[in-house]
């Protein structure tokens, strides 16, 4: 799979021995995982501040700073940090210490590497447990806001329109007041479709799926978002990339959002790419996402870019903030995104690596 794996796993792994710090860094780059290497507790302690990785691997008796001192002050910070010491049997006695601070998981040396990704796969698995827990938390919240404004904003919006209508009847279409009338009127069928957007945030069904191509989808999506525009657009969609299951109209709306999303962030011109590549995640491949067969659509524009601090909260719709500037706005939409894409079996996200511009990468299952 040629774009980057979907949500990869992330380990720090802090060792002092040069040559076990080899091995272990090449086995778990070569199954699927993104790897943090430190050389000693001090430095493992700055790249996960600096990186917030999703597993911690460590020695435990280390120059500098100990792997036991390492994980005390992550644990302070990040108490859901996910760790695994390894340890030579001799060390033994330090099994009790890392306990006590919440550190179940260890592997003896010299390191026997099936029992090494063993430990990593429980890791993984719990990570993938709290992000279905988190995922949950997130829809149901958003449902309960979604559902009480899209209820009540188009009960309003519902008397705004009729009252339009009957005093459009009484003018003569010429007038002024007739003209401001049909732009009030306008305006409000705009407000509509926002409430049913929100809408889509309050139901819990994915909607109406049928197994289809997604490409004709993309192209109509993206072309209609872009026309009038100085944006320029590239499209990398194999002919051969097999069907998917989903809601045609919801998946518009996504597609038209992060184009939309390009759009703003490049207010001067620029190139919208769009890739999509298909792949299979086995059961030790690293991914938050279940194993299967995935069709990766990528979004990249040239733009300003997201600050790295808000990579964690664009998909929080409660989360909005004036020095995002050209991605103003993009709270609500990307949630609804968010929403959309997982009640269909899959995940969006957006690349941290992505230099310059903003890449949003979606995962959609194969269908059967």
């Amino acid at each position: 799979m040629e774009n980057a794996m979907p949500a990869t796993v992330s380990v720090l792994y802090a060792e002092d021995d040069s040559d076990t710090r080899e091995m272990v860094t090449k086995i778990l780059r070569s199954n699927g995982f993104k790897c943090i290497v430190a050389k000693n507790g001090q430095e493992g302690l700055e790249l996960y501040r600096r990186h917030c990785p999703d597993i911690v691997l460590s020695d435990i008796l280390m120059p500098a700073m100990s792997g036991l001192e390492m994980a005390r002050a992550i644990r302070t910070d990040f108490p859901e940090a996910q760790f695994i010491f390894m340890t030579a049997l001799g060390e033994s006695r330090f099994i009790l210490q890392a306990i006590d601070i919440g550190v179940a998981q260890y592997v003896v040396k010299p390191v026997d590497l099936d029992k090494l990704l063993t430990a990593v796969s429980h890791c993984v698995a719990m990570l993938r447990l709290q992000a279905d827990a988190q995922r949950v938390k997130h829809l149901e919240a958003i449902g309960v806001l979604a559902g009480g404004l899209a209820h009540d904003f188009n009960n309003m919006l519902q008397i705004v329109l009729g009252n339009v209508h009957l005093a459009k009847k009484l003018l003569d279409p010429g007038s002024r007041a007739f003209t401001h009338l049909k732009e009030a009127e306008s305006i409000s069928v705009d407000a509509r479709n926002l409430g049913k957007r929100l809408g889509t945030l309050a139901r819990k069904e994915s909607g109406l799926k049928r197994k289809m191509q997604v490409t004709p989808v993309i192209l109509y999506s993206v072309n209609a978002a872009l026309s009038g525009t100085s944006i320029t657009s590239s499209f990398d969609l194999p002919p051969d990339i097999p069907r998917l299951s989903f809601d045609k109209t919801q998946m518009e709306q996504v597609f038209s959002h992060l184009t939309v999303n390009a759009i703003e962030a490049m207010p001067q011109g620029g190139k919208l790419e769009i890739t999509a590549r298909v792949g299979t995640l086995s059961p030790n491949s690293g991914s938050l996402l279940a194993p299967g067969d995935y069709v990766c659509i990528s979004f990249r524009d040239s733009g300003t870019g997201i600050p790295a601090q808000n990579f964690a909260k664009i998909f929080d719709p409660y989360f909005t903030t004036k020095e995002m500037d050209s991605h103003k706005g993009r709270g609500l939409g990307l949630s609804i995104c968010h929403a959309i894409i997982s009640r269909h079996g899959g995940m969006i996200s957006a690349d941290k690596s992505s230099r310059p511009g903003a890449t949003f990468n979606i995962w959609l299952p194969v269908a059967d």
